[in-house]
């Protein structure tokens, strides 16, 4: 197959005849006959994200037996397993050597959340648990609030019974989270871990069971099996005298046989006298602790003030910072390190027990994560030794190196979005750990737990000006995810710090993204409203830049809300001063922005003609849009027009024209990688071959549009679904 220039007017014409085209392959002449595109399957690989169980494991036995048993024989419902028990005591373990001994059962992965339940930051919002969870599953964007996605989670592991899903919820506090967070269908196991019972989730069928501590026995197991045995049976006495203070919590015994294993030289006699001085400073502290409590503190203690010091201020630092997890590039950054010597002392922290390694990530290299319980150490001794404003330094260090390294992202990923200033009282050294769009991309993805609490601890720190210009930074991910919670809690707070700092040229930014947002999730009378506050604000600073982009903005949302008349007007009008001001731009850059601008324009104007029945209109907005488009070159919003440009020429009555450029779209939407466009894409063929009466082949299109919106969104493979043929 020859491949022809894409131009339009190009004599090149290609015939499949019952072909099988494997991959994306464009074809810029003419396509007919019965061609199948395969797609590449665009949701996440199946995830395997609980942490592999600790070589230390040890007892149990009669814990788990009971689990498991109870757990199979609850088919083919779904299964609750709640484990309550103390912090330390191993609840999280116990669940992950479960998964782990049911891992063949249960093929559609295993799937992790910590619902924060005991952070001193509050717990994870459950829109942002159920956000979690799905993107693990499906790769399209998120509508917001608690109900939807709770139905879209239900909807997604309905569709899955046949490859059911394990999914381990830690740190919850109460039912009600755990209740959203139930799988739909059947098969699917949940296991979730508390520090007291979760009994109201009795009415759901769970199956509660208690951990309790280490007998004597099995402490002394684990001892040895973290220290090594031999030590342990060399001094019996002292090995029971530190299973006794660390009363069987095997986050106590595990400290503590790490701090041995650290230290060749040093007895167990030693160590259990340090741990009963230790023991003795926590009971004379006003802090009224629990005996698992005293015993968790002393052994924190004796591991931490065993620390070289420059480790210690390393954990100290990275305890009290924002991120859910850290990774060496965020340490450097803060702690004044070089990338390796950041490594080094995070590993240090992992020997030590003090860091739990959460995973190896391709991007990120090792990141690591604090169990709760250490976290709170390490913010105690954070807050004790800490000099006058030290905190709050290492604060904006970190809020730094996250807003240049975003903003990185952006200008790559967005080069046209409008660049507003960066304020930075400690700029990293270090280069951006990407230097492409895909890198860009992944980084973005990898630190995506981490992006909005750095936009909330910038507004809790008193910075404005660093939280409006995260957000702002942040409009490269919003596109990339279309996660809409996250758009909007991180938009509330910029906007409120815009405004706060009285700048008008944020605020309006604030206000046009949030917009987009809004738009995104069908609210559509709260986006206008958002884009009608930008043409104000636009208009009333003579900014002719932002007036273009608010018209645009609400024509285009009057488009996506199928009110074509409405559109019109805002759209021409965005198009003629983005047209004027392209015309006295003289940077090249700002000439490419508003030529790219114009097409946009003309992509909707040509979508609204087609809504109002002006097929010749449409036609020769939507040529001119992917011609230009084609010549910047801009290859997605070219398809995109194209994909249009299919469907009008369809409405004027030319098959033959409508329905090669339909298969040229889906072939150019799916090299651009976008599900959602190709699906789109297929489904707006599919229309096209069921006017041109081949129904088996609209079918088709319109099967396979279905299948990639399963993965992306909801509420349009609902519409596919209405326009499926019914089979003959």
């Amino acid at each position: 197959m020859t491949a022809a220039s894409p131009v339009p007017g190009s004599q090149t014409s290609n015939t499949l005849r019952d072909a099988t085209v494997h991959g994306p392959t464009i074809q810029a002449g003419s396509i007919s006959g019965g061609v199948h595109f395969h797609q590449t399957p665009f949701g996440p690989p199946t995830p395997w994200q609980v942490r592999p169980v600790p070589a230390s494991f040890t007892d149990r036995t009669e814990d788990l037996e009971s689990l498991t048993a109870w757990i199979r024989s609850r088919s083919p419902y779904v299964r609750v397993v709640a484990v309550h028990g103390p912090p330390g005591v191993g609840k999280s373990t116990l669940a992950q050597r479960l998964l782990d001994e049911l891992r063949d059962e249960y093929p559609g992965g295993q799937l992790y959340v910590d619902l924060r339940g005991y952070d001193r930051a509050g717990p994870a919002r459950l829109e942002e648990a159920l956000g979690q969870l799905l993107r693990s599953l499906y790769g399209g964007g998120l509508p917001s609030g608690v109900e939807e996605r709770a139905a879209w989670w239900r909807s997604v592991t309905a569709e899955r019974s046949r490859q059911p899903v394990a999914v381990l919820v830690d740190n919850a506090v109460h039912a009600d989270q755990v209740r959203a967070l139930l799988p739909g269908g059947r098969e699917h196991l949940l296991v979730v871990t508390s520090r007291t019972p979760l009994t109201d989730l009795g009415r759901d069928g769970a199956r509660h069971h208690h951990l309790q501590p280490f007998s004597p026995a099995a402490a002394q197991e684990y001892l040895a099996a973290v220290a090594g045995e031999q030590r342990v049976s060399g001094d019996r006495r002292a090995a029971h005298a530190i299973a006794s203070l660390a009363v069987g919590l095997p986050l106590s015994l595990s400290l503590a046989g790490t701090v041995l294993a650290s230290h060749p030289d040093r007895s167990l006699a030693e160590l259990a006298t340090a741990l009963t001085h230790r023991r003795q400073q926590v009971l004379a502290s006003p802090h009224g602790l629990t005996p698992f409590g005293v015993a968790m503190n002393s052994s924190l203690n004796e591991a931490y003030w065993g620390l070289p010091r420059p480790t210690a201020r390393v954990f100290r630092i990275m305890g009290h910072l924002f991120p859910y997890d850290l990774d060496a590039g965020v340490a450097a950054a803060v702690c004044g390190l070089t990338p390796q010597e950041a490594e080094d002392e995070l590993a240090a922290l992992s020997g030590a027990g003090l860091l739990i390694t959460a995973r190896e990530d391709a991007v990120r290299g090792v990141v690591y994560a604090f169990h709760d319980e250490v976290r709170a150490y390490a913010r105690h001794r954070a807050v004790a030794e800490a000099t006058d404003g030290e905190l709050d330094e290492q604060t904006r260090r970190g809020l730094d190196f996250y807003l240049a390294t975003i903003t990185a992202a952006e200008y790559l990923l967005t080069d046209t979005h409008r660049r507003l200033a960066r304020d930075y009282r400690f700029e990293p050294n270090a280069p951006a750990p990407f230097t492409d769009k895909d890198g860009a991309a992944a980084w973005l993805h990898a630190q995506g737990d981490n992006l909005l609490p750095a936009v909330r601890a910038a507004a809790a720190a008193g910075l404005p000006r660093t939280c409006w210009q995260l957000v702002h930074a942040l409009w490269a991910y919003l596109r990339l995810v279309h996660d809409h919670t996250l758009w909007f809690e991180a938009h509330q707070l910029g906007l409120a710090a815009a405004r706060e700092c009285g700048d008008r040229l944020a605020e309006q930014e604030m206000l046009n993204t949030w917009g987009v947002g809004l738009r995104g999730d069908n609210k559509f009378e709260a986006a206008v409203e958002r884009f009608e506050q930008v043409l104000q604000i636009a208009r009333t600073d003579g900014d002719r830049r932002g007036e273009a982009q608010a018209l645009h903005e609400i024509g285009a949302t009057y488009l996506a809300a199928d009110r074509m008349d409405s559109a019109r007007v805002p759209l021409e009008q965005g198009r003629a001063l983005r047209h004027a001001l392209g015309a006295e731009a003289t940077d090249p850059h700002e000439q490419r922005t508003y030529t790219r601008a114009v097409a946009l324009s003309d992509t909707a104007l040509g979508q609204v003609a087609l809504g109002l029945g002006d097929t010749a209109g449409a036609i020769t907005r939507l040529t001119s849009a992917r011609t230009t488009l084609l010549k910047i070159p801009d290859p997605f919003d070219a398809a995109r027009a194209l994909a249009w440009l299919g469907r009008a020429h369809a409405l004027a009555g030319d098959l033959h024209t409508a329905e090669r450029e339909g298969q040229q779209a889906v072939a150019e939407c799916t090299a651009a990688r976008s599900p959602r466009w190709t699906a789109r894409s297929l489904e707006l063929l599919g229309r096209t071959l069921q006017e041109a009466g081949q129904g088996a082949q609209a079918r088709t299109a319109f099967e396979q549009s279905l299948e990639i919106y399963m993965t992306v969104n909801p509420r349009d493979a609902d519409r596919v679904r209405r326009q499926l043929p019914v089979a003959p």
